[in-house]
């Protein structure tokens, strides 16, 4: 009979299953054209959002500025996320492949005043995917600043995709930080950092325009699911400092309320 890990140290591994797949299900993967117009060689996230009834992909600014805005790659989050090695599966789950989607002329949203964040229009999506693959945004959203707290990310960084002939294969990354209440190179009233851990050797680019997130409680049912809070969005990363830079979800609802008139045209 293999040896199973201690009981504490099965725990964390299936809460950290469980967050990322939490995290993941709203999680897009957003291929844009790579050095010289390479096209659909670069990496970056996008965040699947509902806000006031409108379907949207949230991202970074600077994650689209090297593809032609008449074309969009999209990779489709799935129902959960495969990790390789893990006790805690059964049963092995076959392997699927995500292909691209192409969105044909997007409607984008940009921030009036040069910060760096992006909103792509989706139309109408289905009441099962809608529910399943976009998080529910409103006003009420706050950041709450607590030091020492775990805030968990999940994004594509090029370091982790896997080549395939002359194309290649995302994978998600998936890791937490704690919120860091002293960095310089944030401004205070608009931005939060989060440290990057010092363990990993993957580069994190890639991850600007994933969500940043914290446990906001958990199922009341027999089953264990934990329940998630959008409380930032990533933009880029200072490795000099470990730390990943991201604007506060007070600054997203800020942004997307800018914008509210251009959704309903």
């Amino acid at each position: 009979m293999p040896n199973r890990p201690p009981l504490e140290d099965q725990v964390n591994e299936a809460a950290t299953e469980a967050l990322a797949n939490a995290m993941y299900r709203y999680t897009f993967g957003i291929i844009a054209d790579g050095k010289g117009h390479a096209e659909g060689k670069g990496l970056g996230t996008g965040i699947g959002i509902v806000w006031r009834g409108t379907y949207l992909i949230l991202t970074a600014a600077h994650t689209m500025e090297t593809t032609p805005c008449e074309r969009l790659y999209m990779l489709l989050p799935n129902e959960s996320v495969k990790f390789q090695g893990s006790t805690i599966t059964a049963q092995p789950t076959p392997f699927s492949m995500r292909r691209r989607l192409t969105l044909e002329n997007p409607k984008s949203l940009l921030a009036d005043d040069g910060e760096d964040i992006a909103a792509f229009i989706l139309p109408n999506q289905e009441h099962e995917c809608g529910q399943s693959h976009f998080y529910h945004l409103d006003e009420l959203h706050f950041t709450q600043e607590v030091a020492a707290q775990q805030i968990g990310f999940l994004g594509y960084p090029g370091a982790t995709s896997l080549s395939v002939g002359d194309n290649f294969m995302a994978t998600p990354y998936v890791s937490f930080g704690a919120m860091m209440t002293t960095a310089s190179e944030v401004n205070p009233d608009s931005q939060v950092a989060i440290s990057y851990p010092t363990n990993r050797s993957v580069d994190a680019h890639g991850l600007s325009g994933c969500g940043l997130w914290m446990t906001k409680g958990c199922s009341t049912g027999q089953l264990w699911a934990p329940e998630i809070s959008l409380t930032g969005l990533v933009t880029h990363w200072v490795p000099q400092r470990q730390a990943l830079i991201g604007y506060k979800v007070e600054e997203l609802v800020r942004f997307l309320k800018t914008k509210d008139q251009w959704m309903a045209s």
